[in-house]
Parts: structure tokens; sequence; C-alpha cells
């Protein structure tokens, strides 16, 4: 079976193949022409004329989206040719700063002028009406950019669905909750706050109270994906504060993802799980609360409609907890 019979699975092995076939002929024309030069080293070669100056392994990286490593590897090529140096950074000393040497610049017009004939010679074979080519690959690099494409497939294979939790995965809950609080920088240890934890260990025992529901996200494969505890009553919320006071209210507390499934959106399935949930109990707002050092749970709090709530705040221990609501 040849490559294009797959369609678009094949479309990560078609473009290394053409990739290499460029590669491979580029560096026969340098080798050809008597140049000292790899293709490899045509972004970093490039960006430092273009720039004229000296530039960061990190400067380096974001303007050709190459990785660290990449960048190090070339520019210990490079270096090794005598095309570039590598120098202290007087601004930091953790970074270096990579510059042409005079042997670099010296091959600057010879070089330029070979890649006027790529440039003419590629735009024969790959240019379209407006230019879509070029678009369209700008369009797929965004698009593969911070790893979505990933997060939808395995999004898209595990399929997480939220259910009441059943008392035989209690413990297991517990044990994740625990891990995932412990876990959070600047969020008090279990030798801090033990009683805290122990609640945590043992979620599953609040659902002896009638108001009270543990929900958890089950993939198709059966792993739990996360949890939280759902009131329907605000008076069994257990916070600190004024939140049991509320009237016509419910909410959620102690949100925990797995640490493996985080960037699938289990989190914020589980809190539209909530939200519908009370919506349908006629509730009127709902009452959550979060921490400093929850900074992704607090942004996709706020991006689903939840409000700041000062008078909800209270302290847990040394640790200041913030309150929202949420008209329902």
């Amino acid at each position: 079976m040849n490559l294009e019979a797959l369609e678009y699975l094949s479309v990560g092995s078609q473009m290394r193949r053409i990739y290499e076939k460029l590669q491979s002929m580029a560096d026969r024309v340098y080798s050809d022409i008597n140049v000292t030069f790899k293709s490899s080293w045509f972004p970093i070669y490039y960006s430092l004329i273009k720039t004229n100056r000296a530039l960061t392994v990190s400067e380096l990286t974001e303007s050709i989206s190459y990785s660290r490593i990449t960048v190090k590897n070339v520019v210990r090529e490079l270096e090794a040719e005598g095309f570039v140096e590598v120098l202290p950074n007087p601004i930091d000393a953790r970074s270096k700063l990579i510059q042409l040497t005079l042997k670099g610049h010296s091959m600057e017009t010879e070089l330029t002028s070979v890649w006027e004939i790529f440039q003419r010679t590629l735009e024969s074979i790959f240019k379209t009406e407006d230019d879509m080519f070029l678009k369209k690959l700008s369009e797929i690099n965004d698009l593969l950019n911070g790893n979505t494409m990933a997060k939808e497939i395995l999004s898209e294979h595990y399929k997480y669905t939220v259910r009441n939790a059943k008392p035989e995965e209690f413990t297991a809950i517990g044990e994740l909750m625990v891990d995932v609080y412990s876990a959070l920088k600047g969020f008090p240890k279990p030798e801090e706050q033990p009683q805290y934890y122990d609640v945590l260990r043992k979620v599953g025992k609040l659902t002896k109270t009638d108001s009270i529901e543990l929900f958890t996200a089950v993939s198709n494969q059966g792993d739990l994906g996360g949890a939280v505890v759902y009131f329907n009553d605000m008076k069994d919320y257990g916070s600190g504060g004024t939140a049991t006071l509320e009237k016509n209210a419910c909410g959620f507390r102690l949100l925990a993802v797995n640490s493996k499934t985080r960037g699938l959106g289990v989190g914020k399935l589980l809190t539209e799980f909530c939200l519908k949930k009370g919506k349908a109990s006629g509730c009127k707002h709902m009452v959550i609360h979060t921490t400093g050092t929850m900074k992704l749970a607090w942004g996709m709090y706020e991006r689903l409609g939840f409000k700041r709530a000062d008078d909800l705040d209270f302290m847990q221990g040394d640790l200041p907890v913030y309150g929202f609501r949420l008209k329902l």
C-alpha cells in the first residue's frame, strides 16, 4: 500500500518525505557549488543576517518555531564551522548570545544569490492562486500549536461522561483528590491541614447527607478523570464564611481533575454538569470557592459566567479562599 492510499493518515509521512527531498536537494546544491552549508542551518543563519545583531536561543526558538534542543544543536554545528560565536549575555547570565562571525558574514552574498534561485524554483512547484498553499501552511501551523490536535483526539478517544460516583469508587476518588490538592503549589500540605485532607480522603461519606452528591467523570474505558462534590442545599456546604447561610442557592466544592487528563476539558465538563443540575433544581444562583493557587480553575469559572463575591470570602487557616456566584 502506498502512502497516498492512507489519505489524511499519511499527511505526516508525506510532509516528512517532501521535507527530506527538499533538504537533500538543497544539500546537494551546496555541495556541488562548493559551499560549506547545510539546509538545516538556513533558518538560524537567515535570522541572524536579517536581524543583524546577536540573538538568544529563546529569540531564535520563537522566531523560527524550532525546539530549543534543535536550535542549540544547529548553533553548535555553525560554531564548529566558525560561522557563529557564542557570547555571554550581559543582561541575563542564564542565557547566551549567538552572533555571526566575519566568516559567517562573508558567505551572505553567495548564499543569497543561491536562495533567490531556490525561491523561484520552489515557487514554480508550490505556488497556487492567491498563494493559498502558503496561507494554508500557516493556518495548519497555527492549529497544531499548543497541542490542540492531540487534546481533541484524546478527548474524542476517552469521551468522558459525568455520573454519580459508585460506592466502590469512593476510595479511588478520595485518593485522587488528595493527590490533586497536595500537588498544588502554594496550597496547604496534608501535614499542615490534616482534617481537610481527611475530608478529601473520605469524600464518599459526604453523600450520606441527602442534599450532597458526588459526581465523577468517567471515560469510555472506565477511567476516573475527575470528580466534584455537589450541594443542593447550602446549609450542608461545609465551608467557612457565610456561604452556608445562602438561600435559594446550590454549589459545588472539591473539584479535582486527574493530572493525566488535564487539558481535555474534564474540569469544564464537571462544572457544566453541576450548572445543569442547579438549574434543574430551581435554585436562583450557584456558589463556589477557589484559591489563588488554582489559576486554571479560576479562569474557567469566570469564562463560564461566575462573578467574584467578596462577601463569601474566608480564610482556611493561612490560605485566603475566594467566593464566586453565578445567577442560574
